[in-house]
């Protein structure tokens, strides 16, 4: 079942964001529908994979800021290095509980890894490398959507214009990048086409692709914002992730997972 988003959004900052249609909780980050869970988990026709018996990773997610952004720690269980994908936390009391998660499992974070620069994938970025003295991981193509989201910060809800400080990311990544987490790698997949220097982040061991705002469950990244473009995000999808094995789980910015069998079938988007 589709849910179809027919709630008018008015703001004066329509030019930033693109389609005012769009209610603000998806006007960052894109859905074109907001695909309900049943529409995502209820396919008739969903293959169903045998699980992964070599994972060695493990996974936790939270849901964070004004757009429920997803927020994700991957981590290795005995080494307890670990990873934080897309820090979108946004008030003390969201750092809170990821801080609360990290700590409480003795856990070793090895970096911030941003898929892209909008600014509810890297509200947290400041906060988070402070606590445990990481570094900003980043494609070196979000500098400019890294200076927009302080602007955005304000007109967004993120506080008032200043209260978010965002440094430019430390380490730069490159296509094909291997990022060691315990025994485990995450190899950095560029996907641009939603943002500027989107990249996925594609754990072959355990099957899961983290794919930021590029693909979404029957969606994908609105291409409106400055730096889309539709047809790169659909290359990006169909050339780079949907070469991937088709019981890869996507793991996306916002939503429900889903898998790469699914979206090649039934993703509107993409036909």
């Amino acid at each position: 079942m589709l849910l179809l988003v027919l709630l008018p959004f008015y703001s004066p900052f329509a030019p930033l964001l693109g389609n005012s249609d769009l209610p603000l909780t998806f006007a960052l980050c894109g859905f074109y529908v907001v695909p309900t869970k049943s529409h995502c988990d209820g396919n008739k026709k969903r293959l169903i994979f045998a699980p992964k018996s070599q994972t060695m990773l493990k996974l936790e997610s939270f849901v964070f800021n004004p757009f429920s952004e997803n927020t994700y720690v991957v981590y290795d269980n005995d080494t307890k290095e670990s990873l934080i994908i897309d820090a979108g936390c946004s008030t003390p009391g969201e750092a809170d509980r990821l801080f609360g998660f990290i700590d409480s499992h003795r856990l070793k974070p090895l970096m911030i890894v941003n898929t892209h620069g909008h600014i509810d994938h890297v509200v947290g970025n400041d906060v988070v490398k402070h606590r445990y003295g990481i570094k900003v991981a980043a494609h070196p193509d979000v500098e400019d959507d890294y200076i927009n989201a302080k602007r955005q910060a304000a007109w967004l809800g993120f506080g008032k214009e200043g209260d978010v400080h965002l440094d430019l990311p430390e380490t730069r990544l490159a296509d094909g990048e291997l990022i060691k987490v315990g025994e485990s790698t995450l190899e950095v997949i560029c996907t641009p086409g939603h943002a500027r220097g989107s990249i996925s982040l594609y754990a072959e061991i355990e099957g899961w692709v983290f794919t930021g705002d590029a693909l979404f469950c029957r969606s994908i990244g609105r291409t409106d914002l400055p730096g889309g473009d539709y047809e790169t995000l659909r290359n990006s999808i169909i050339e780079r992730l949907f070469h991937l094995p088709d019981d890869t789980e996507v793991f996306s910015g916002h939503g429900e997972s889903t898998t790469i069998f699914d979206e090649q079938r039934y993703n509107m988007y993409l036909g």
